[in-house]
């Protein structure tokens, strides 16, 4: 009697619009495909070179995207619709049960109304930040979302709030956030001393971000070497920035005697006493290896003014927000001066109180960030939703 081989499932849709986004999408394609076996589904979508090389058929390549934004200038609007009506269309043509969508709101919003009305059930890996601003949109994913996967523990009570079905798996970065090497290694490797202060001066990701935050930084940096034996790290999210914060450094404080360190932020920010960091991801990372630090921020007036009657939150840190009380000094706008900044820096260095209370208040953070194996957990989420409950045609 010949055996009957089983169909292949439907193939499942997957949509990372940025560079984060296509790391935590391929690893979790990759944990999907083990979960599920070699009989699994097949995978396509939007996404990049992680995506890729994880094996996914790339529908729209996630870079004609990267640029995008709820304030981007209309010419850019062609190439979004595009890149909507392009997905929309494959999923005609492959009939996929499911989709797998990874934060990008602004496009993953639109796209889900549209696959929601072919019958393909929606899972939202890494919430977008609705519980900030905008929270209105809350009611649109009710709609359109069969389960959200959530990676900070306040998103699983805001969308229960609302009725819907959610799963918080913790940080991803809690697997991949810890240093390579000692202290003495990382230093001597700079040509630095071990037992010499050192701080991380971390001004953001983007250019425009370094143009904001760094001045103020590297102001208060050479103040501060003037007045103790400090050495100063300035960790770089990209080698494209290097010639940005050379220029900065030299213009704002010519006396700075700051090190550029690239690639190994990690160690840099792991094995220094204190950071400096530009809000966002970044304070995460600095929280999760244990370094108090101060969060700041500045962006233009106009976009502050506007921000001031859009964002919700009581902190804009995600470390304060995580922990629900002010754990870390946030500097923003009007406040982020180099007097504010030196005086804040100045009482972790002196006063043992404040110091302390950031270091168990860090703590407290990355336990509640989990335990680990956030990838894992989010795919085992969906296999189960995916097992369980079939969509689609």
């Amino acid at each position: 009697m010949k055996s009957v081989s089983q169909p292949r499932p439907a193939p499942v849709l997957v949509v990372a619009g940025e560079a984060s986004g296509d790391m935590y999408a391929a690893e979790l394609v990759q944990a999907l495909r083990t979960r599920l076996g070699a009989s699994g589904p097949a995978f396509f979508g939007c996404g990049g070179p992680a995506l890729r090389q994880a094996g996914m058929e790339i529908e729209v390549d996630n870079r004609q995207l990267s640029v995008l934004g709820p304030f981007e200038a209309v010419s850019h609007l062609g190439r979004f619709f595009a890149a909507l009506r392009q997905l929309e269309a494959a999923a005609r043509r492959k009939k996929p049960r499911w989709a797998i969508l990874v934060d990008f709101p602004d496009f993953n919003l639109p796209l889900a109304r549209r696959l929601k009305r072919q019958g393909v059930g929606i899972l939202y890996f890494i919430s977008p930040q609705i519980w900030a601003w905008r929270k209105r949109r809350v009611h649109a994913l009710r709609r359109w979302v069969d389960r959200m996967i959530v990676i900070l523990p306040f998103e699983a009570e805001f969308y229960r709030r609302y009725g819907m079905k959610v799963e918080y798996v913790g940080h991803p970065l809690v697997d991949r956030v810890k240093p390579s090497r000692s202290r003495a290694q990382f230093l001597r490797s700079l040509r630095l001393a071990e037992e010499r202060l050192t701080i991380s001066l971390l001004p953001g990701s983007r250019s425009r971000e370094i143009r904001y935050n760094l001045p103020a930084m590297a102001r208060t940096a050479q103040r501060l070497q003037w007045e103790r034996s400090a050495q100063f790290l300035v960790p770089l999210a990209s080698p494209l920035h290097a010639r940005l914060v050379r220029g900065l450094i030299r213009d704002e404080a010519p006396g700075l005697s700051a090190v550029l360190v690239e690639n190994d932020t990690y160690n840099a920010v792991g094995h220094s006493d204190l950071a400096v960091v530009s809000s966002g991801t970044a304070t995460l990372e600095a929280a999760l290896l244990g370094t108090p630090l101060i969060a700041v921020f500045r962006i233009s007036i106009p976009s502050w003014i506007v921000g001031q009657y859009l964002i919700d939150v009581p902190y804009y840190s995600l470390v304060n927000l995580i922990a629900g009380r002010e754990v870390i000094p946030e500097l923003y706008q009007q406040d982020f001066t180099e007097d504010r900044l030196h005086a804040e820096i100045q009482r972790l260095l002196v006063e043992s109180g404040p110091s302390e209370r950031v270091k168990m208040g860090l703590s407290e953070v990355r336990e509640r960030l989990g335990s680990g194996g956030a990838i894992s957990k989010a795919a085992e989420s969906i296999a189960s939703c995916m097992e369980a409950e079939p969509k689609g045609g």
